[in-house]
């Protein structure tokens, strides 16, 4: 049993020797006519790969292990000058060749150079189609029949005998290079492209399968999660082993969730610390930190010290990867400082005060915590008033002005006035207006008018001014008319007294020669007593003190009475 398993893997290392064996016939040359020349390669491994070059201009076709246009030859045509639908063909006699119906060449390469076109072409070595020659897998040797357009035509037609060969090709064993190196795993960014793979080698193809298959344009874009395969040409042979590379594609990380730390505290000469949540596919971390802290990091977390300045700024970060980095989450910070602080307060009321009810004036203080937990201290200095009544007596001729209203008669009135503290004062004021009298009067004399001491001889019009007893201006104007008695009489110098009139209200009149009428006016002109007397006058009870007018004898005299 034992010989019988190293018999198996024997068989199974010539085996795989075998497949990984390369042939190639290397470049042959079908034609050299200038402007007309042909070749054809040959590489056999896996596959069969066949490069093929003519004429751009006109057709030209190649036939495999044959020395004549016998039925049934495998034949490939280059008749279009565009794509090659009908690459793969085969002989029917001496005609034009027929397109197979399987078309199992597969074109990887179509370029026209300098007037050369140039077809890369491949296919099993055996295709189970009937019309397609069976390439061995250890080839020797291989005959090859070629024909071309005798004229600048695509339509296959007679070439003529220039325009045709044999040529026999021999096949030799090469090595294949070995795969290019490189990781075999590569993390490239959103929208990478198959150019951006690293791989080192020569003429690195890439594709998408580790054996076969035809090389991938290298602006493919690239697919998370898929693998890659290169493989090297090294002295126009292709390795035959393909490096794989599996691919992860990364895109721009999102921005962190939140910053978790104090946005606000109070300063204490400590470090604070903030932290995020880590975030997919960030390989670090940006943070930009306010001015006034000191701290640095590329992690999630960090620890800042400030300075006792500092007073508020901004706090951000990014996540960060080889693609780029992401838009900023920020938090504003806000350090406060120990509070000290005087309050000076005047207030006409109660007055509240950590939690106190304050009447008295006085000095008060108040220590604890600020709502961030800094020590606060409030001195309170009180000056409490409360409001006021004040009443006030004034006495005023005529009219008075008070708080920015005139008053011209007496009454008491009430207003209300701030004082210095702001605290209301109502004020009463008790108001005496006393009147500021103009007393006109008409008198007809004879002779002559003697009023308060003056001696009036002619007509006209005459003013006196008084003081009343309340100190206000008061005048008396008499229309006064004097009238020529024709006699000459003696004037009386008449004597009252006493003036101002007592509390007895009797006037002695003075140098008077028997009885005489007499009347007594107030200072509106209205008489308000009258009578004959004898040198003795008792003023009514019912008059009330003031400045009044006696008239005697035609004569007036002012009597006060108290």
């Amino acid at each position: 049993m034992k010989n019988s398993y190293l018999l198996l893997l024997l068989i199974l290392g010539f085996f795989n020797l075998g497949l990984s064996q390369t042939y190639t016939t290397g470049v042959v040359t079908l034609s050299s006519t200038a402007g007309l020349g042909m070749t054809a390669k040959i590489d056999i491994n896996t596959q069969v790969t066949l490069t093929l070059t003519g004429p751009s201009g006109r057709w030209f076709a190649v036939g495999f292990n044959a020395s004549t246009m016998t039925a049934g030859t495998d034949v490939v045509g280059v008749h279009s000058s565009g794509p090659l639908s009908a690459f793969d063909c085969n002989l029917t006699g001496f005609a034009a060749p027929s397109t197979d119906a399987q078309q199992n060449w597969t074109i990887s390469s179509d370029v026209v150079n300098a007037g050369v076109r140039t077809v890369v072409a491949t296919r099993a070595l055996n295709t189970g189609d009937a019309n397609d020659y069976v390439f061995p897998e250890t080839p020797s040797s291989i005959g090859l029949i070629w024909a071309r357009s005798s004229s600048a035509s695509f339509s296959y037609s007679y070439h003529g005998s220039t325009n045709r060969g044999i040529t026999a090709a021999n096949f030799t064993q090469v090595t294949p290079p070995a795969a290019p190196t490189g990781s075999a795993s590569q993390t490239l960014c959103s929208g990478a492209i198959l150019a951006q793979l690293n791989a080192t080698g020569s003429e690195i193809q890439w594709y998408t399968t580790s054996i076969g298959g035809s090389p991938l344009p290298s602006n493919t874009a690239l697919i998370d999660g898929t693998t890659y395969y290169a493989s090297q040409t090294v002295n126009g042979l292709e390795s035959t082993s393909r490096l794989a590379v599996i691919v992860t594609i990364n895109s721009i990380p999102s921005a962190p969730i939140e910053i978790n730390g104090e946005i606000d505290f109070c300063y204490s000469g400590t470090s604070q610390q903030y932290s995020i949540s880590s975030v997919s596919g960030a390989t670090s971390y940006v943070w930009t930190t306010p001015i006034g802290s000191t701290g640095s990091s590329t992690s999630t977390a960090l620890n800042l010290l400030f300075t006792p300045g500092f007073q508020t700024g901004n706090l951000s970060v990014k996540s960060v990867n080889s693609c780029g980095q992401s838009a900023n989450t920020m938090i504003s910070i806000n350090q406060h400082l120990p509070s000290a602080q005087t309050l000076n307060v005047s207030t006409c009321g109660p007055y509240s005060f950590n939690g106190q009810t304050l009447t008295q004036s006085g000095t008060y203080s108040y220590q604890g915590l600020t709502e961030w937990g800094c020590d606060s201290t409030i001195v309170l200095n009180l000056d409490y008033s409360t409001s006021f009544n004040q009443s006030i007596s004034e006495e005023a001729c005529g009219s008075y002005g008070w708080n920015g209203q005139t008053y011209f008669s007496s009454g008491i009135y009430v207003d209300t006035f701030p004082s210095v503290n702001g605290c209301d004062s109502i004020v009463s004021l008790d108001l005496t207006v006393h009147p500021i009298d103009a007393i006109s009067l008409d008198s007809t004399v004879f002779d002559s008018f003697n009023w308060n001491g003056t001696v009036y001889t002619t007509s006209g019009t005459y003013t006196q001014f008084f003081t009343s007893s309340f100190g206000c201006d008061s005048s008396v104007t008499i229309a006064l008319t004097i009238q020529n008695s024709g006699l000459e009489e003696n004037t009386l110098d008449l004597k009252f007294y006493p003036n101002p009139v007592g509390f007895q209200k009797q006037v002695i009149v003075g140098n008077l020669l028997g009885s005489v009428d007499f009347k007594l006016r107030n200072v509106h002109g209205k008489t308000v007593q009258e009578g004959i007397t004898f040198g003795t006058i008792s003023i009514l009870e019912a008059l009330s003190s003031g400045i009044y007018y006696l008239e005697i004898e035609h004569q007036v005299y002012k009597v006060v009475l108290e």
